[in-house]
């Protein structure tokens, strides 16, 4: 192993993160504040017990056949940024096993910095860094704690979310807040967009968390657990909307923030279970014709929906 002399008068982090695009804006963020990032880590694309509990990841290069069991993704993702820096990239299977342990004690880190990782970070590795571990959450705790809270905005009908900065301990997004800003969710955003967007205010939120908690100015405010909710991944169920209980303004924007995720949307009306792929517009108007809740334009694949209030179409 290497990089564990200091580089830096800065703060030594390792950061944990996935190949989404969520991980991507912190870690650049991190990387131009001058935080010195010693190790990037990631959790195995695919569980094998057979594997060890940590492996290191080289770059592929031409001479190379055979590939790391991995996404191609990953290859423009945050390992490339780590590549091209020369900081080491770890794939870890087991966060408990004492060989992960030895790693992350290995690089003696001030901090970890989390944004997006899918792997329950223990006690034990928490413990390592002397200034705790921070996390990138795409919501404004406590409301929204759980692995898609963006999902449960457009759910919802949320008209504003945010990013908050947090201390992470053996709860699920249940530490002490270092920082939190506000994010509007405008009418017809997409689940990428305004994913993009929280991940960018979360880079610049974590760099200068970061920052001041190296250099001792943080305040840190308690999360108030009577406010405090845990929503969990969606299921199939979540993707169906109930168009006479929903306002049509909710009702095309959860399906523009989410239809062109992997399940399919689907509007149950007198009845009725309509599969949709995006939705075109919405009005607060009602229709008048009551007996006809469901119509098709004159466009053709464009369905026209009556909602509790107003209406939608979608195709």
């Amino acid at each position: 192993m290497s990089n564990t002399v200091r580089a830096s008068d800065g703060p030594r982090v390792i950061f944990m993160g996935m190949m989404g695009n969520f991980s991507h804006p912190p870690l650049l963020a991190l990387l131009e504040s001058g935080a010195e990032v010693c190790a990037v880590v990631l959790p195995a694309g695919v569980k094998d017990t057979s594997q060890p509990s940590i492996r290191r990841i080289e770059p592929p290069t031409k001479a190379r056949t055979m590939l790391p069991v991995l996404s191609s993704s990953l290859y423009t993702s945050i390992a490339r940024i780590a590549w091209e820096r020369s900081i080491p990239v770890w794939e870890v299977q087991r966060m408990s096993d004492t060989e992960t342990h030895t790693v992350y004690s290995f690089y003696k880190a001030d901090a970890y910095c989390v944004a997006c990782f899918s792997l329950y970070i223990p006690r034990g590795i928490m413990e390592i860094p002397r200034l705790g571990c921070l996390n990138v959450h795409p919501s404004l705790l406590p409301a929204n704690r759980g692995p898609d809270p963006l999902f449960w905005t457009f759910r919802n009908g949320g008209r504003e979310t945010g990013v908050t900065i947090h201390l992470m301990d053996e709860g699920l997004d249940t530490g002490p807040i270092v920082a939190q800003e506000h994010i509007a969710v405008p009418d017809g955003i997409r689940y990428a967009e305004l994913e993009a967007r929280c991940a960018e205010l979360g880079g610049s939120l974590l760099a200068r968390s970061l920052w001041e908690l190296y250099r001792g100015s943080t305040h840190l405010t308690p999360q108030d657990e009577s406010k405090s909710s845990y929503l969990p991944m969606p299921s199939g169920e979540d993707y169906v909307v109930p168009v006479e209980e929903w306002m049509a303004r909710r009702v095309y924007n959860f399906v523009r923030g989410v239809a062109s995720r992997d399940r399919p949307v689907m509007l149950t009306v007198d009845g009725r279970v309509i599969n949709v792929v995006d939705a075109i517009s919405y009005s607060h108007e009602n229709i008048d014709d009551l007996d006809n809740p469901v119509s098709e334009a004159r466009t053709g694949e464009v369905i026209r929906v009556k909602c509790n209030a107003g209406w939608i179409d979608v195709i």
